[in-house]
Parts: C-alpha cells; sequence; structure tokens
C-alpha cells in the first residue's frame, strides 16, 4: 500500500475514533438531559480525547514521513512537500474558521467566557502549530527551489 494511503486511512481512522466516541457521549447525555449544561465530567475527557488523537495522529504522521523521507528522491520529497503544504492551508483555513466562529460566540455571548477560555486556547495553540509548521515547511521548499536552480 503507498504511503499516502496509509496516512489519510490512520488519520481517518483516529477521527472517526473521535467522532464516534466524543459525538456518541454527547448524544447520549444530549438526548437524557434536554437543555442541560453538558457537565465537566464528560466535557474534560472529550477534550483531553481531542488533544490526544491530533497529538497521536501528528506523532504517528511524523514517524511515517520520516522513514519515507529516508527512502525517497529529491523530486519525491518535492512533491511529499508541496501535498502537505497544501493539506497545511487546509488545516489552517479550517482551524482559522473554527477560531472566529468561537470569538463570534463569545461577542454574541452564547457561551460565557470563563467557559470559553479553555477552548479558546486549545484552537488557537492548533491554529498556531499548523501555521508554523506550514512557515517551515515553505522554508525547506523554498530550500528546495533554490539548489534546483543553483544545479541548473
Amino acid at each position: 500500500m503507498k504511503m499516502e494511503r496509509k496516512i489519510v486511512l490512520l488519520l481517518m481512522s483516529i477521527s472517526l475514533v473521535y467522532v464516534l466516541c466524543a459525538g456518541g457521549i454527547l448524544f447520549a447525555y444530549i438526548s437524557k438531559h434536554p437543555g442541560q449544561p453538558v457537565p465537566r465530567f464528560i466535557s474534560v475527557p472529550i477534550l483531553c480525547l481531542l488533544v490526544l488523537t491530533v497529538a497521536g495522529g501528528a506523532f504517528v504522521t511524523n514517524r511515517i514521513a520520516r522513514k519515507q523521507a529516508k527512502t525517497e528522491t529529491l523530486e519525491e520529497g518535492h512533491l511529499r512537500r508541496l501535498r502537505a503544504i497544501k493539506g497545511l492551508k487546509v488545516g489552517l483555513i479550517i482551524w482559522g474558521l473554527i477560531l472566529l466562529n468561537d470569538i463570534r460566540m463569545l461577542l454574541q455571548g452564547t457561551i460565557q467566557l470563563g467557559l470559553a477560555i479553555p477552548g479558546l486556547a486549545i484552537v488557537l495553540l492548533i491554529t498556531l502549530v499548523t501555521w508554523s509548521s506550514l512557515r517551515r515547511l515553505q522554508k525547506n521548499e523554498a530550500a528546495y527551489e533554490d539548489a534546483r536552480r543553483k544545479s541548473q
């Protein structure tokens, strides 16, 4: 199986597990207690599960990419970096939209500031990590382009 398919399959399975676990628990609680806020003993583990799935997926994907980088040619590495840059741009847009939605909800008063701070902090952290990863990849790609121009 190609490495890209393995990575996509891994990330999709991690996402599916998160959605089924967190979504199932929330659905069960909300259906039994309609109109009541979700208690902390449910929301905190769901947040921790989100952080673990994102961190676990990033760790495993990073290991797979490093193994692949050892055996690939310069052109294959260039194509891999371009795909990663596109994916990070999409991720940055999505996390940016989530952050803007959280800020909108705060300004409208839909959620209280004290309750929104942990979620905003996590979303902001993920947005910053995605942005810094994108910048690092773009610098590596620029170095590849300079090296390619000098060799021609």
